[in-house]
């Protein structure tokens, strides 16, 4: 089996080759020389780095060639007031709310009994309104980059102060080892968390309404999702607000869904566990 990783590395030095071989062989201007020799010069680079950034070009050498455009319009945007998501098609518009549904116990955490009961909740809950509306559950990875980088400062921040306490001859033996277990733990805890992905799930429901204006439409939406959300409070026992902005996007948006950094990293460690 061909090593990718080598393949890329021998083509890149294969195109800077010939971009060498065409400068010198070739009449042609000054200026045109210096562009090809630039341009080989970059191709070199590319095909150091494959060496350390293979798991990023690899995926590039397997993406399909036909690029399908489904629309040329923007497909949806957000309301004014942030809370549905817009649709227009003629002179109809189309507004979608989300409804949260906040589940605070696991399905592992249930007996048998328990799993029955929640069940026949879920099953009230999808008849409780006559406007038909959906319900899906869907799981996200967490983008972990605040958090790491807090725990950064605070790892930072206990360091220094560890410094300062190794120079300082008044700091007690207690103080001292305090410090360094502290540090430690931050260490620890900052290795764990950039080294697991995080994940989540999340539980909504949505609902569609049809009008002539976009005001008509996302008033008449807002009117049936809140009936539909005091409904499943009611049954389930919980708040079950109405999402917003970024929380309407993570079910919507891919890059909400899976933040860049994560799917660099899920990019990285399959390309690292498959020895490409």
């Amino acid at each position: 089996m061909v090593n990718l990783r080598s393949l890329l590395f021998i083509s890149f030095v294969g195109i800077s080759l010939v971009l060498m071989i065409v400068t010198v062989n070739l009449q042609i201007p000054d200026y045109a020389k210096i562009i090809f020799l630039a341009i080989a010069l970059f191709v070199d680079i590319l095909a150091a780095s494959t060496r350390y950034y293979s798991y990023l070009f690899i995926p590039l050498t397997k993406i399909k060639n036909g690029t399908i455009v489904l629309d040329t319009e923007e497909p949806f945007y957000l309301s004014p007031s942030g809370n549905a998501l817009i649709v227009r098609e003629g002179n109809e518009v189309y507004a979608t709310a989300f409804i949260k549904i906040p589940v605070y116990k696991s399905a592992t955490e249930m007996n048998d009994e328990e799993k029955v009961d929640f069940a026949r909740l879920f099953s009230r809950i999808v008849s409780l309104s006559r406007t038909p509306f959906k319900i899906s559950t869907q799981m996200y990875l967490i983008n972990k980059d605040d958090y790491i980088a807090k725990i950064r400062d605070r790892l930072n921040l206990i360091e220094e102060q560890y410094q300062k306490a190794l120079v300082d001859k008044s700091t007690t033996t207690g103080a001292m080892e305090r410090l360094k277990g502290e540090v430690t733990m931050w260490h620890n805890l900052l290795e764990s968390i950039g080294r697991i992905q995080s994940h989540a799930l999340l539980n909504y429901a949505t609902v569609t309404a049809l009008g002539t204006t976009e005001e008509e439409a996302t008033a008449l939406v807002n009117q049936q999702a809140d009936e539909i959300a005091a409904g499943i409070g009611a049954i389930l026992g919980v708040t079950a607000p109405l999402m917003t902005g970024e929380e309407i996007l993570l079910v919507t948006q891919p890059d909400f869904t899976i933040p860049f950094s994560t799917v660099s990293e899920s990019i990285r460690q399959k390309t690292v566990s498959e020895g490409l």
